[in-house]
């Protein structure tokens, strides 16, 4: 999606480029701002043309991760100054009074502004969500429940795991949960994302009951192409054991069971497979996918919470009976969001926040790292903090 949007921005702007050169010449500017303004626009196109070849061409196992950061500064740069070139153009080209181009210059000048500070400052301002969910099922005993829900790390995107891991998990702490889930995508590429510091920042994130997590489409290795089928496996087997050393109990097509008192409640973690990779750009509910067999031997009538990465297996789920909540990820909300409104939106029949059926309840962390561009715009890093209440 990341590669279709700038493409298209690309082609646009290189028309709306054009204009404005023409626009220069009319105006009788001289050849010093029209040989400068040509500089700097060439440049931006040498620049995003060179992100494909970083991100394609010399991406290896080995040095992935800095070449994927790399090529994610390059395009967040290219973004930035072509959406505001974009809103100067608005407001310049279709008139010739020179007010509204001064107009298009402060309000670019703005935007820039903001831009900034998304990628600076909104990209780490992580923020509790409380939300109460109430289930005719739940055990009285695990009334007042709490779940600290995490989604999308992307450890290998942080300009600074480390400090950002440690800033997280004194938020998640704050929280007193009784369990941290975790729906996917804790590194970006590689396993190796998971360095000794990282693991001790992870190693502080738990609940009093223990951490649970699932894999994410990023989590399975299959962005670095070209490699062997055994170097998949191996990145998950290593990301698995990363995990584990840190206290994390992995779930992949399992189920753990949560006890108080004489109690239980059930956490089903489905795996992120080579079959779900098909699906890991869509958009709507994934159909065919047959689920049952996670489930073989979860109890009738246990009270369910499900971690699926893909917020599109939430109906399956509904319809086979098999959760009452399920947590995903996935979306980031595509780290735009302003006043509740996002492009995702237009794409997703459900992209954040949560929804209800009669057969379950579904809530879609915002996420916490980024990809593709260093920012989130109005889209803040979200904890999800989850008391579950009992109608009985």
């Amino acid at each position: 999606m990341t590669k279709i949007m700038t493409t298209i921005l690309a082609l646009v702007m290189v028309l709306l480029d054009w204009v404005a050169y023409r626009r220069l010449k009319r105006e009788n500017a001289g050849k010093i701002p029209r040989y400068s303004f040509c500089s700097v626009i060439l440049l931006s196109y040498v620049v995003i043309l060179a992100v494909p070849v970083f991100m394609y061409a010399v991406i290896t196992p080995d040095n992935g991760t800095s070449m994927m950061k790399f090529s994610m500064a390059i395009l967040t740069g290219y973004l930035f100054f072509a959406v505001c070139r974009m809103l100067l153009y608005a407001f310049w080209l279709p008139s010739r009074r020179k007010v509204f181009k001064r107009i298009g210059i402060v309000a670019s000048s703005l935007l820039m502004v903001i831009f900034l500070y998304s990628a600076f400052v909104t990209r780490t301002d992580y923020r509790i969500n409380n939300v109460r969910l109430r289930f005719d099922n739940l055990p009285e005993s695990f009334d007042g429940f709490k779940v600290a829900f995490i989604s999308d790390v992307h450890v290998g995107s942080m300009w600074d795991a480390e400090a950002e891991l440690e800033k997280l998990s004194g938020v998640i702490s704050s929280t007193d949960a009784d369990v941290v889930l975790f729906g996917g995508d804790m590194v970006n590429l590689h396993h190796s994302e998971l360095t000794a510091p990282v693991l001790a920042q992870l190693a502080r994130i738990s609940g009093r009951q223990g951490s649970f997590a699932v894999m994410g489409n990023h989590d399975t290795g299959k962005y670095i192409k070209g490699a062997e089928k055994t170097f998949y496996e191996q990145n998950r087997e290593s990301l698995a054991t990363g995990l584990s050393s840190a206290g994390w109990t992995l779930l992949r097509d399992s189920t753990v069971y949560i006890k108080n008192g004489n109690d239980s409640i059930a956490i089903t973690g489905i795996d992120y497979s080579d079959e779900l990779l098909a699906y890991k750009h869509s958009f709507r509910a994934i159909e065919g996918f047959d689920v049952s067999g996670i489930y073989d031997d979860v109890p009738d009538g246990i009270f369910n919470i499900t971690l699926s990465h893909l917020p599109q297996l939430w109906h399956t789920l509904c319809e086979g009976g098999y959760s009452d909540l399920t947590l995903s990820g996935h979306i980031h909300a595509m780290q735009m969001k302003f006043a509740g409104l996002s492009p995702a939106a237009f794409l997703c029949d459900e992209w954040s926040g949560l929804y209800e059926r009669p057969e379950g309840k579904l809530y879609i962390n915002d996420g916490i790292g980024s990809v593709g561009f260093f920012a989130r715009i109005g889209a803040r890093p979200e904890v999800t903090l989850i008391e579950l209440k009992s109608e009985n």
